[in-house]
């Protein structure tokens, strides 16, 4: 495996990587994360030989621009999604909502998709240049870092014999948890599905000024 900086020509690499259906890793907020288009079938089957992981487990759908939203997914409840945002993005928050791409394969045939939008600088330079959007899971096998971040050295000791090149971060990665995954319901209520670093409390403080409630 290369690690490469980021820079334009890097980039360019990269993304000619991605469109030969080979995935690469990347950074986030949070983990180092397994990295292809979403609708390349070839780079999802690698990603999910690679990780040990089984197909009914769809990936993250993760976009450079907050305010895009609307093109991967909807909500009945729109006003509470652009609060959210207003409120965490970018940053280590994903929300799910109902799917509207054609990712089918990505999300593993699933009504709903799960979008992230984080506020590292070179994931969000990178995905702009390729596109704006990108599929994601984290770059380990699965089942053995549950409790822990994926860290550089953590990716090239799972993966680094599989994918060819890592994208590195130029800052460092501060927080101590996967992100935070949340739902919107049909009824207008919020659920916390996974705890990180952005806690339930503060998920249920913040709405509560908007009279949002975050189910147990």
């Amino acid at each position: 495996m290369e690690i490469l900086e980021a820079n334009i020509n890097n980039y360019h690499l990269l993304r000619n990587t991605l469109i030969t259906g080979n995935p690469i890793i990347i950074p986030t907020d949070t983990n180092y994360n397994f990295c292809c288009l979403p609708n390349d079938k070839e780079a999802i089957d690698k990603i999910f030989e690679y990780k040990i992981r089984p197909k009914n487990k769809p990936l993250s759908i993760f976009i450079s621009r907050p305010e895009n939203w609307e093109r991967y997914g909807t909500s009945k409840h729109t006003d509470i999604m652009n609060f959210l945002i207003k409120k965490f993005w970018p940053g280590a928050l994903n929300i799910i909502i109902e799917n509207k791409t054609d990712y089918d394969y990505a999300l593993n045939g699933s009504n709903t998709i799960s979008l992230g939008c984080v506020s590292n600088k070179v994931f969000r330079d990178f995905v702009d240049y390729v596109g704006g959007v990108v599929a994601i899971t984290s770059a380990n096998i699965s089942g053995t870092a549950d409790d822990t971040l994926i860290t550089e050295s953590i990716a090239i000791q799972h993966i680094g014999d599989k994918v060819d090149y890592l994208l590195r971060s130029q800052t460092e990665i501060t927080n101590t948890k996967s992100s935070t995954i949340v739902k919107i319901n049909d009824e207008g209520t919020v659920s916390v599905i996974r705890e990180g670093d952005i806690s339930k409390e503060q998920i249920r403080s913040i709405l509560h000024e908007r009279g949002i409630t975050v189910e147990n």
